[in-house]
């Protein structure tokens, strides 16, 4: 009986240790993990959202808003009214500077009894360098226009601008500038673009 006893009582201070030896352990994996829970993903950007807005039209004048969503540890975005990337006769236009291309965002009007169609093939017949180009739901063109892309996406509802979209390359970027409208981290940039009349 004796003998019975020290092996239950042997067995209950061994499960007694398993158990305390188990919360211990426990204990020390819960604060990681939920600082694991806490933490954004590996590899998932914390986008912010960068606006501009225009007045489109003449008469029947609206105010245009473009937004998009970028990464602030990898661009920058700003409203200037001087120091363009490239000449512009707007007031003011949207940079953004990045590590492998730079970005200048501005309206444009048609011309009287234009519309995104007709502009589109002018403007290809002007540059023989260029085609189409389809971000999210834009679908617009783009062409070579000296060292630069340009790229012209429609406006929604709107029958007097486009966004004309300039990219410049900068020396990080080791490929053609003409390489760019398929460069897959642009695309994506560009395909966050959405429009709204205020």
């Amino acid at each position: 009986m004796l003998r019975k006893w020290k092996l239950i009582a042997s067995l209950g201070l061994t499960a007694a240790g398993a158990v305390a030896t188990g919360i211990a352990v426990l204990l020390q994996k819960l604060p990681k993990e939920s600082a694991q829970e806490t933490s954004p993903a590996a590899g998932t950007a914390r986008l912010i959202t960068g606006a501009y807005s225009f007045i489109s039209g003449f008469q029947d004048a609206v105010t245009v808003e473009m937004l998009l969503d970028y990464d602030p540890e990898k661009l920058s975005f700003a409203i200037v009214e001087d120091e363009f990337l490239s000449y512009t006769s707007d007031s003011h236009v949207a940079i953004m500077y990045g590590e492998d291309f730079n970005l200048q965002f501005e309206y444009a009007g048609y011309y009287d009894g234009e519309d995104f169609a007709a502009h589109s093939r002018a403007l290809l017949e002007r540059h023989p360098t260029g085609g189409g180009i389809i971000c999210g739901a834009l679908q617009g063109v783009w062409v070579l226009d000296g060292d630069n892309v340009t790229i012209h996406f429609p406006i929604p509802d709107d029958k007097h601008s486009y966004l004309l979209v300039t990219v410049q390359k900068t020396p990080d970027y080791d490929d053609e500038v003409t390489t760019l409208p398929a460069y897959t981290p642009l695309r994506e940039l560009l395909s966050t673009i959405r429009f709204r009349k205020l």
